[in-house]
Parts: structure tokens; C-alpha cells; sequence
């Protein structure tokens, strides 16, 4: 298994518990180079922020 170089770790380790977890699993089960994995982090923090702009912002 290769090492995750130490800043797309940390970029791995700041998404929501439920990403973080499928992330890690498909890398424990599949070998991904480091471009593949910014990639994905890429899109998923997109999603991520695609998703927080469509929330409806709560009523105080």
C-alpha cells in the first residue's frame, strides 16, 4: 500500500465523517495514485459546497 502524501491527507481528514469514510475505504481497496486522490477530493468538496448553497439558511 502507498503512502497518501501529508497535505491530501489532511484534505482527506477535513471532509464530513461520511465521506472521509468512503474515501478511505476505496483506498484500503484500490490503489489510487496521488493525482486521482486530489482529484476526488476535488470533487468532492465541490459537491460538498454545491450542497451548502442550496440548503435553505434556517429562520432565527
Amino acid at each position: 500500500m502507498k503512502a497518501i502524501h501529508p497535505t491530501l491527507f489532511m484534505q482527506l481528514m477535513s471532509l464530513p465523517s461520511s465521506v472521509r469514510t468512503d474515501l478511505l475505504e476505496l483506498l484500503g481497496a484500490t490503489p489510487v495514485e496521488d493525482a486521482q486522490l486530489r482529484e476526488m477530493l476535488a470533487e468532492a468538496t465541490a459537491s460538498l459546497a454545491d450542497s451548502d448553497i442550496n440548503e435553505p439558511v434556517p429562520a432565527i
